[in-house]
């Protein structure tokens, strides 16, 4: 009996230490390359010119709110008019531990009235992760949204 009981305890930790390392890896390059490896993985055409993220102002504007934990880098890729309803974001993360944070606040900011100076709805906007990396982008195409995710997702 107790055989059985040490190969079920031993079969249920080696399930488990695979679930958490099946997770996929950051994204390589800087928080600029990424943005150009999803544009270009997504076969999407880059709606605006990528503006670093570095002060109070930039993440009040694109991230609706300027409390978060720190960034190690950030970027926005945006029209350079604020009439269209497209935005990507990356966010290295200072601290891995703050990736989860970062996501959370993010979906709390995200303010359909205010941020970019355009009107959306919570349903245009998608966040995911990627080790450090937090993606996040607000698209009224859906499938334009769809395809940045998958892109994201699926970049080395």
């Amino acid at each position: 009996m107790n055989k059985k009981v040490l190969l079920l305890v031993s079969v249920t930790a080696i399930a488990t230490l695979a679930g958490c390392a099946g997770g996929k890896a950051a994204p390589a390059g800087t928080a600029s390359e990424i943005a150009d490896n999803v544009f270009a993985q997504a076969q999407v055409e880059r709606f605006g010119p990528t503006e670093p993220i570095q002060d109070d102002t930039a993440k009040e504007f694109y991230l609706g709110s300027k409390d978060y934990p720190a960034f190690s880098e950030a970027v926005a890729v945006a029209p350079m008019i604020n009439l269209d309803t497209r935005v990507l974001v990356i966010i290295k993360a200072a601290g891995k531990g703050d990736v989860e944070d970062i996501k959370s606040k993010l979906m709390q900011n995200i303010d359909p009235n205010k941020v970019v100076c355009v009107t959306f709805t919570k349903e245009d906007v998608a966040i995911e992760s990627r080790g450090d990396v937090i993606f996040m982008t607000i698209n009224t195409d859906a499938a334009q949204r769809k395809s940045l995710v998958e892109a994201f997702r699926n970049i080395e």
